[in-house]
């Protein structure tokens, strides 16, 4: 799977390379779409790093907004996902906005809403 992962990086990085010239013409679809992808892997990152969640079985999202910010390709993304966790099983829903830039790194701010199936034999507490 980091194999996968990293192909795909410098898949991107190596498109990327190749975007658009022009400041005032908007990017392409396809452009526009290996940003999405990026933007979902780092937010999926901050928000493990910011809850201290393990290893994830997946990121479940069906509410997700983005708002184009500025220049093409910064958005601030509007969400609500829920996340399984690999090892417990538990799956917990947080809601928040991830601020993707090009030019900065990617921000979140996320709350904890609840858990949604909780882990086989340990709980969990979160500070707000």
């Amino acid at each position: 799977m980091k194999r996968t992962v990293l192909a795909i990086c410098a898949l991107a990085l190596a498109v990327s390379a190749c975007g658009r010239t022009e400041p005032g013409k908007p990017e392409s679809g396809m452009m526009t779409g290996l940003r999405a992808i990026f933007a979902f892997k780092a937010c999926t990152g901050k928000l493990e790093d910011r809850f201290g969640l393990k290893t994830l079985d997946g990121v479940n999202s069906n509410d997700m907004d983005p708002v184009p910010t500025g220049k093409p390709g910064e958005w601030d993304v509007k969400f609500t996902a829920d996340v399984t966790e690999k090892e417990s099983g538990r799956v917990t829903r947080y809601k928040g906005v991830c601020h993707v830039r090009r030019d900065k790194p990617t921000t979140l701010d996320a709350e904890f809403v609840k858990e949604v199936r909780p882990a086989h034999d340990t709980v969990r507490r979160i500070n707000p």
